[in-house]
């Protein structure tokens, strides 16, 4: 597994003054995880569900860059490892204060600007994350934030068990929560912490997360082992 950065940086709170401040307990890096802002955590919350990706870390490093015979300091928001073997650098910000003609705008375009000159310099990839890009629908970050307190509860008691509901599903292919809830094969009223841990290791999909509160109607789709 790629971890070229475990351990974030150190931020005062006083930093980040007037942002919402969030931890979280993290499935996919045994530890808790902090953002200093909302959207900042949406952005988390979104990779720690994303089954592609494999590792991730927050505030992961601090980097110096020349510019015009100027030296520049900046911290990126998060560096991402994918299971494919692919990793990037992240900067969370709001679209329309990115692109606003103020102050802040500005110092945000310098700070993006830097960042990719960094990683231009250095091989990596880099990504501006948006609101755009992470609240994909009204439901969409709501029912995350469920799926992701289930899922760090959550794990199937064992290998048999996995097997046994995973062949069910592949038999389905595509059927409700409410068909599953009925259907007998889960303990009761633990289906759907069944089935955030096969949300979070990616052998389903939930159809229409984004413009639909989770509920019995939801479709779910298998999507192999």
């Amino acid at each position: 597994m790629n971890k070229r950065y475990t351990d974030p940086i150190a931020m005062p709170r006083s930093m980040h003054y007037g942002n919402n401040y969030w931890i979280f307990q993290s499935r996919k890096l045994h530890r808790r995880v902090t953002a200093f802002s909302n959207l900042e955590y949406e952005n988390l919350l979104c990779l720690e569900m994303d089954a592609n990706v494999q590792y991730y870390c927050e505030q992961p490093c601090k980097v110096n860059v020349f510019i015009g015979g100027k030296e520049y300091k900046t911290i990126f928001d998060v560096w991402v490892a994918y299971t494919d073997g692919s990793e990037e650098f992240q900067e969370v910000k709001y679209f329309e204060e990115l692109e606003a003609d103020t102050e802040k705008g500005e110092r945000d375009r310098r700070q993006v600007a830097v960042q990719k000159t960094w990683c231009l310099q250095n091989g990596f990839q880099y990504t501006v994350r948006t609101d755009r890009e992470i609240e994909l629908g009204e439901f969409y970050i709501r029912n995350l934030n469920l799926l992701a307190a289930k899922a760090r509860r959550f794990h199937i008691p064992s290998k048999n068990a996995d097997n046994v509901i995973m062949n069910y599903l592949s038999e389905l292919r595509t059927t409700t929560i409410g068909y599953l809830v009925s259907s007998g094969r889960f303990e009761q009223n633990r289906t759907l912490d069944y089935l955030a841990d096969l949300y979070y290791r990616g052998v389903i999909t939930f159809l229409n997360l984004e413009k639909e509160c989770l509920s019995n109607k939801t479709e779910v789709v298998f999507n192999g082992h």
